[in-house]
């Protein structure tokens, strides 16, 4: 399971809920779950809505995969990777993850099996934008920066 879907569920399981505020969201990451600072509980909350692992619907955040197909490990903490930049194909990994409830294991050979279907006459990122959108993921803005990347490229 993607680190990011982790944190970002656990507020929501903490406080038994399908959505809540974003000064709820960000105060369970950094006061009720200690996990992180204030500002950086923002930048969980910009990053998750950027990867479309939460959606804001008014003034509520609400998660765009079910929270209760996620079990949080025992003992769970977030690391310092959770604030790094994902690549597109990461991303892509992770969004087919949490819109169908598979593992990003089982998404990578989605990827795989569909990249290989087509002779490989498709880079590995084409492979994923497809596989992506027919799960239905929203794939706008990772759909940008492979075409920057392709179309850059000389």
């Amino acid at each position: 399971m993607d680190e990011l879907t982790l944190v970002v569920a656990a507020p929501f399981k903490k406080k038994a809920t399908s959505s809540l505020s974003i000064k709820d969201f960000e105060f369970a990451l950094s006061f009720d779950l200690k996990w992180m600072a204030p500002d950086l509980a923002s930048k969980v909350r910009d990053r998750a809505i950027g990867s479309r692992l939460l959606r804001l619907e008014g003034n509520r955040l609400v998660p765009a995969f079910a929270i209760d197909r996620i079990k949080l490990p025992p003992g769970f903490r977030p690391s310092e990777n959770i604030f790094t930049e994902k690549t597109p194909i990461e991303e892509l990994i992770a969004g087919i993850a949490a819109k169908t409830g598979i593992s990003e294991k089982e998404a990578i050979a989605r990827i795989n099996g569909l990249q290989e279907r087509l002779g490989d006459l498709v880079d590995i990122e084409i492979a994923a934008l497809i596989v992506a959108r027919g799960e239905g993921c929203d794939v706008e803005d990772v759909y940008q920066k492979i075409y920057e990347k392709f179309m850059n490229k000389e």
